[in-house]
């Protein structure tokens, strides 16, 4: 069996799952525990993704992110950002500040408040702990077996296989509509705080609906609409939080010269391998 199969990386994600269930049988998950869990989960994602293992790609990245994460109540983790070497749209966040965007984002962005407002959702969902708080809520055994069900579906086809190294990573969280909208709305704040223009939330959002409306369902994106459900009301949201927040908008940055080079750069790589995309 190949070392990055579907069937070994489900079995690998259910191991990790093990580490989850145990913590969330305690009475609650420390921020030291959270960071473990995370720390394990970016080992597994370092052995079972393509990573992209560009410097100067993975720098830009990994600044902007920081620079988010500063603005926020949980600025002191010690945040890392990866990029995934696959053209599928999707993005994840590990607990304790491990943040992963895939490829298919950074080509799919075309301005930097498009990339920030993918970067400021995952953050904000580790800001506000939403998938500790999923652990700590769930009975372990039920667990593991809505994990298993998942995986095991997930893995049945090459397509849903990316979908699954990038949901499935993420310590199996699944959010809910109401935790997504709570990172849109938080992250919409972070943006502001970082002095980029959250406009960029919308219009990626936008993007990816008009794409996966022009594909019935099978391209790029659908991943995305797996991963981050509830995207047509969300849209809503976004754009009265923009409308009702117009006297803060003045000013932002859409857009940077550090972005346009990493695209330049991101256009000169060698493709994604096939597997991945």
């Amino acid at each position: 069996m190949h070392a990055n199969s579907p069937l070994r990386l489900t079995r690998r994600l259910l191991g990790a799952c093990v580490l989850a269930v145990s913590f969330a049988a305690c009475a609650g998950i420390s921020q030291q525990e959270e960071v473990q869990m995370g720390a394990q989960g970016a080992q597994q994602v370092q052995a079972q993704l393509p990573l992209l293992n560009d410097a100067s790609v993975t720098s830009y990245v990994s600044s902007l992110g920081r620079s988010l994460a500063s603005t926020t109540s949980r600025a002191d983790l010690n945040w890392q950002f990866g990029v995934v070497n696959s053209q599928v749209i999707n993005a994840f966040a590990l607990p304790g500040g491990f943040i992963y965007v895939n490829r298919g984002i950074l080509s799919a962005a075309s301005n930097e408040s498009e990339l920030a407002g993918v970067l400021s959702h995952e953050i904000e969902h580790v800001v506000r702990r939403h998938s500790v708080k999923q652990m700590e809520q769930a009975q372990g055994a039920n667990m593991g077996v809505t994990l298993a069900c998942t995986l095991t579906s997930v893995c049945q086809n090459q397509a849903a296989a990316a979908a699954i190294q990038v949901g499935g990573t993420a310590l199996f969280a699944r959010y809910s509509r109401g935790d997504e909208v709570e990172a849109d709305r938080g992250g919409f704040d972070n943006l502001v705080r970082t002095g980029i223009n959250p406009r960029g939330q919308l219009t990626f959002f936008e993007k990816l609906l008009a794409e996966e409306q022009r594909s019935g369902g099978s391209g790029s994106a659908a991943s995305f609409f797996a991963t981050h459900p509830g995207t047509t009301d969300r849209i809503a949201d976004i754009q009265r939080m923009l409308s009702g927040n117009a006297s803060r908008l003045t000013g932002l940055r859409n857009d940077s010269q550090a972005f346009q080079a990493m695209k330049r750069r991101l256009a000169q790589l060698p493709a994604a391998p096939r597997a991945a995309r």
